[in-house]
């Protein structure tokens, strides 16, 4: 009886049927996946932290805190900026490629994530940007 079973198993296991279904959801997924847009950030996002770093390459205080909210304005000085500036626009200038993670929902923030990649050959860089309501509310680089 376990053989007969088994035998019963095998042939329904690879009836045509089977097949065809198998292959109809095979298809269904490479359709899904051809129609899955490519992870990337809003437009939006992506010439927010572009500004940014680019404010960040030109030394310009000005320019990166102008999209922030009050808090973010008021929480990071133009000396600290500067400190940060003078450390990492030279790696910037050098050049360097980005890769966007994912986004991420905190505290009623949109976390975005890039990985910096630098082409002096330094260490990667993670990028998180926090923004509500358009505005930025922290702008990290670990």
């Amino acid at each position: 009886m376990n053989k007969m079973g088994l035998v019963v198993a095998a042939v329904l296991t690879m009836s045509p049927l089977t097949l065809g279904l198998v292959k109809d959801v095979q298809a269904a997924v490479k359709e899904q996946v051809k129609s899955a847009p490519a992870n990337q950030p809003e437009q939006s996002v992506q010439r927010t932290f572009t500004s940014l770093i680019n404010a960040i390459e030109q030394k310009n205080y000005n320019k990166f805190i102008s999209q922030g909210n009050a808090a973010f304005k008021e929480g990071l000085t133009q000396q600290t900026f500067t400190q940060v500036s003078g450390q990492l626009a030279p790696r910037f200038n050098k050049g360097y490629s980005s890769v966007f993670l994912g986004k991420l929902n905190q505290q009623g923030y949109q976390v975005y994530l890039w990985k910096l990649t630098f082409k002096d050959g330094s260490d990667d860089i993670l990028a998180r940007l926090s923004l509500k309501a358009g505005k930025v509310g922290g702008f990290w680089l670990n």
